[in-house]
């Protein structure tokens, strides 16, 4: 009922991912568009710089059909040829469950137990209430996922550290550098990335940070806020040549800082350039120049490693919350099967009522009646609440679908006659 395709940074390195990265109006086109297929019924997508995966629900979610429906319209969606599909994973049921639940919890995370992922998925699960492509089922599942995250934060120090990739790349920094608040820092990029870059700067000494955004009113907030200043989107090329290092975390389709942006850089003068964008803010090219310094979010390997020393600790400990958790859900999942048969034996037992109480009028006066139908209400609730609870036991909670059967057999056939 449950599955999952994706690839992450794990998978896929920076220039695959980069090409399936979705902003939310490209999210909005490919989940209507896929839901236009009868076989998908719910549908919610996560796209990150170190992510992009779909969730779905289908009716056989199980067979190979849902997934290769997904995958070529995601493809499709991104004009992508053949001869990617080594990069992709596809889970399904409770290693789905169990995979997001991770997810959210910062086990598949760059950086073990960063805490940025918790907002995306936030924003991923509202976005898909708000388009209407998350229905019941995905809606009670992702709000359980953040329910795990939340527990896993609270139970271990998974998240203490303040570990994310803007840590990295701040880290990665301090590495290269042996007086780093003596830099002259360009972050390019308000948004949350931006904002944890900055914030981790401060926290090492750094003041003098110049900050550059798309929308200047962000920008002036955040520099203000941090004791920056504020560089015109427009002067980028000329605000380059006057820093050490340019860390970049905006949104764009096409490399924003191009060879073409760097030829008026001397090139005697050392710049560090620090790539956060999927897709990458920084043409790779550059990486070419013996004046430049290039590293990209999947360079960050030795700070991750560090992270992970960490934290592994603490991992047994969040995978045991993570187990108990997706039982919870597989065991609501589950129950969602006996809604039919529950709803049958409600019915078939009251019609049952009913049509004997109808008789029982025929003979007796109205106040035998009155009590009759309140002493037979009762017999009935008393009745269903029996028959509801061995059920859920013979049925395991609805994971023996055979017995739901047998019930919604024989009421279908009480409420024909």
């Amino acid at each position: 009922m449950i599955g999952v395709v994706g690839l992450s940074h794990k998978s896929a390195p920076v220039h695959i991912r980069e090409k399936f990265a979705l902003n939310k109006e490209e999210y909005t086109d490919l989940s209507q568009t896929i839901l236009k297929n009868k076989n998908i019924d719910e549908l919610v997508i996560i796209s990150t710089c170190n992510r992009t995966e779909l969730y779905f629900t289908a009716e056989e979610c199980c067979s190979p059909g849902a997934f290769h429906i997904l995958f070529h319209y995601l493809k499709a969606h991104i004009q992508e040829e053949d001869g990617i599909e080594s990069h992709f994973y596809q889970y399904e049921t409770s290693r789905a469950v169990n995979h997001l639940f991770r997810v959210v919890s910062g086990l598949e995370s760059m950086m073990l137990g960063e805490y940025q992922i918790v907002s995306q998925i936030k924003e991923a699960i509202s976005h898909a209430e708000e388009i209407g492509s998350a229905g019941k089922i995905l809606t009670r599942l992702f709000h359980k996922a953040l329910e795990t995250g939340k527990q896993v934060r609270t139970k271990t120090a998974m998240s203490s550290g303040a570990f994310s990739v803007s840590y990295a790349a701040v880290e990665k920094c301090n590495s290269i550098f042996e007086q780093l608040p003596d830099k002259k820092i360009l972050l390019v990029g308000a948004g949350e990335t931006g904002e944890l870059v900055i914030k981790n700067l401060y926290k090492k000494g750094c003041q003098n940070i110049v900050v550059a955004n798309r929308t200047t009113s962000k920008a002036e907030e955040l520099a203000n806020r941090y004791g920056g200043s504020v560089l015109s989107f427009n002067q980028l090329e000329q605000g380059i040549q006057e820093v050490d290092i340019v860390v970049s975390s905006i949104s764009c389709k096409k490399p924003l800082i191009t060879p073409e942006l760097m030829q008026s850089t001397p090139a005697n003068k050392q710049t560090v350039l620090i790539d956060l964008g999927v897709p990458r803010n920084i043409d790779p090219q550059l990486a070419n120049q013996s004046n430049l310094a290039l590293y990209n979010v999947d360079d960050l390997e030795e700070v991750v490693a560090q992270n992970m020393e960490k934290k592994k600790t603490y991992v047994a400990t969040a995978e045991k919350i993570i187990r108990k958790k997706s039982h919870e859900f597989a065991d609501w999942l589950s129950i969602q099967n006996l809604s039919p048969a529950i709803q049958n034996i409600i019915l078939g037992v009251n019609e049952i009522n009913q049509s004997e109480l109808a008789i029982f009028r025929k003979f007796h006066s109205e106040e035998e009646y009155l009590n009759m139908e309140k002493y037979g209400k009762h017999i009935a609730e008393k009745l269903v609440k029996s028959m509801i609870r061995n059920l859920k036991d013979v049925s395991d909670n609805g994971r023996k679908t055979e017995y739901i059967k047998v019930v919604n057999d024989l009421f279908s056939h009480t409420n024909e006659e």
